[in-house]
């Protein structure tokens, strides 16, 4: 039968070489006013009997946890994994660990979170606001409290204080669509998110820009704005979408990666010859669009910089503690057309 073993405090420590346990704790943390010999013979003790600092108790004492806290909306979204593939990788070079949270696409949960987090758990937040936030005094109260924030992609409120990292979702979305009246295409369905979500309604924006601009009708039944909110539910809803007789595209240009390439999967089990037929952009290019046959072509969001450039941004803030008026910063990335084979 197994038994639990107890941890190893300062105090087992300093009982088994007769010190003090003030002794012990300046020795761990290399105090000079400890003799070398005795630095090294505490360190070589602890080791051998399987001591583990208590990360709590260092961060009670000196102020500071080394960790960021990262909220996001949702885990299942590859532009999310990639940026926070970028805040790890910039965050690491600088001694600092990152701890994830999502609020599910719910306001109450993106509250909860950062109030867990404002109470002491992480030196710094990154947070990407969910598409039912609407009202902003959370994040003020934790700016307030003098908590560096950094905010990204789905921004609806400039906030003094709260850098932010985005990109032009309008622009970048009316480069695509006319990317395909430049090709001839004039049926150009929309498949996008939940309309309250900023980024999903100012690409919505960039798409009838572009029509309105080249005196094209824009087609109502050839604009789909998806509730669901996992992989399985946006599934049904683009499947039912171009199962009604009602859709014939010439052209379909999506939000996300994910709608692409399920488009693309419902679109070549309906028949439809991709591009000859139909022709599909994507948002994002996230890895799995040159893996999918036909490949598909993206407006490529730079999601690992975005989260590089939020990390870098919050660890210059948390370098200037004594910075109480911090200059906000507003970063705007660029966007590209990656042509594959699912345009022509």
């Amino acid at each position: 039968m197994g038994f639990k073993k107890n941890r190893i405090k300062l105090e087992d420590i300093a009982n088994k070489l007769n010190l003090s346990i003030a002794t012990v704790s300046r020795a761990l943390d290399q105090n000079p006013r400890v003799k070398q010999s005795t630095r090294e013979k505490v360190i070589q003790t602890a080791n051998d009997m399987g001591y583990m600092p208590n990360q709590i108790a260092k961060s009670l004492s000196s102020g500071k946890t080394n960790i960021i806290g990262v909220i996001i909306p949702r885990y299942d979204e590859p532009f999310f994994i990639e940026v926070c593939r970028g805040i790890d990788h910039y965050v690491s070079t600088h001694n600092y660990k990152i701890l994830i949270s999502s609020s599910r696409n719910s306001f109450d949960s993106e509250v909860e979170n950062l109030a867990s987090f404002e109470r002491g758990l992480v030196d710094g937040i990154i947070l990407s606001p969910t598409h039912e936030t609407k009202t902003f005094s959370h994040i003020k109260n934790v700016i307030n409290a003098g908590i560096p924030v950094v905010l990204f992609d789905n921004i609806i409120e400039e906030m003094h204080g709260a850098d932010h990292v985005l990109i032009d979702d309008k622009k970048a979305a009316f480069s695509a669509v006319e990317f395909f009246i430049k090709k001839g295409k004039k049926q150009i369905a929309f498949i996008g998110g939940a309309k309250e979500k900023k980024v999903f309604k100012d690409r919505f924006e960039g798409y009838k820009e572009a029509l309105n601009t080249y005196n094209i009708p824009m087609n109502q039944n050839l604009i789909l704005h998806c509730n669901s909110l996992d992989r399985k539910s946006d599934n049904i809803e683009i499947n039912s979408f171009f199962n009604s007789p009602q859709i014939k595209p010439d052209a379909v240009f999506t939000c996300t990666d994910n709608y692409g390439l399920l488009t693309m999967k419902t679109l070549l089990k309906l028949g439809y010859k991709i591009p000859e037929d139909i022709s599909v952009i994507g948002f994002g290019d996230l890895g799995l669009a040159d893996v999918f046959v036909p490949s598909l072509t993206c407006v490529a969001q730079p999601s690992f910089e975005m989260g590089q450039k939020v990390a870098e941004l919050l660890i210059n803030q948390l370098s200037e503690p004594e910075n109480i008026n911090h200059q906000k910063k507003v970063i705007t990335l660029d966007t590209k057309i990656i042509l594959r084979e699912s345009t022509p």
